[in-house]
């Protein structure tokens, strides 16, 4: 009774949220505008910020690890540029409902909606951030392979990762307050743990394990190795085929069972 009853609507929640992209991308898109009103450079300064951290700490990283900065100022860049969006994806999920308490409460949307516009907004700030890659390219003379063709498939799960995960953190985050702490707080843990700032072949034995079972570094290289020239191997592909599997199971099976005591923890 109870499967046959959440589900439909769940369903219907989510079919009628992707189908109302006029709102959800008008949501989005006025985010990042009035994130930046009044500001000379606007949405630029997203770019800008990216840069200025690109090229400070993958020089600095550089010199620490005795890389190539010709090779390694470009891994830097499209690393960190694809860490930056899964991070956000993670930590906007855990307030994707909460953020949106006014809309929620007055208006009956469909939930989808609201996770659908921290996608918009956060693929809109990657747009902005993944100008520096060919500039970075450019100035260190980093070759252009055909492999940057796969990167907008890795991208693709990337964001069907954000939506699941927007499904299963914005639930549990807005009936337990503390639990968007933590995320963040994982996320920081995770980012040291993952090869963004620092080169996988440093690892050798045992220790390479931490790239070959972390997640957050399939989905990560889905994007940044085609960016660089490099097909992802069977196990990049693998592991994050897999986690997005089991992140959707449980995203949907949770949403569809909570979305309705949504509004009553807001």
């Amino acid at each position: 009774m109870g499967k046959t009853r959440y589900w439909p609507r769940a369903r219907k929640d989510i079919v009628e949220g992707l189908a109302s992209w006029r709102i959800y991308w008008a949501l989005g898109i006025g985010d990042i505008r009035q994130r930046y009103a009044r500001s000379r450079f606007g949405q630029f300064w997203i770019t800008l910020s990216m840069a200025i951290f690109v090229v400070s700490i993958g020089t600095v990283y550089g010199f620490l690890f005795h890389q190539d900065l010709h090779q390694f100022l470009p891994y830097v860049a499209c690393n960190y540029v694809t860490w930056a969006l899964i991070a956000g994806l993670i930590t906007d999920s855990s307030t994707v409902f909460t953020q949106s308490e006014t809309y929620l409460r007055h208006e009956p949307l469909p939930k989808t909606v609201f996770v659908m516009r921290m996608l918009v907004r956060h693929l809109m700030n990657f747009a902005h951030n993944i100008l520096i890659v060919p500039a970075v390219f450019l100035v260190m003379r980093h070759g252009v392979h055909w492999t940057v063709l796969l990167a907008p498939l890795g991208l693709l799960v990337v964001m069907a990762g954000g939506l699941f995960s927007g499904y299963l953190l914005g639930v549990l985050c807005t009936r337990f307050r503390d639990l968007p702490q933590i995320v963040q707080n994982l996320v920081q843990i995770v980012f040291f743990v993952t090869p963004v700032m620092w080169p996988s072949s440093t690892l050798h034995g045992a220790a390479a394990w931490l790239v070959h079972l972390n997640p957050f570094a399939a989905m990560m290289r889905l994007v940044s190795e085609p960016l660089l020239g490099d097909v992802p191997g069977w196990r990049t592909v693998g592991l994050a085929c897999a986690t997005l599997v089991v992140l959707g199971a449980l995203a949907l099976a949770l949403f569809a069972r909570f979305r309705a005591r949504i509004v009553y923890w807001l």
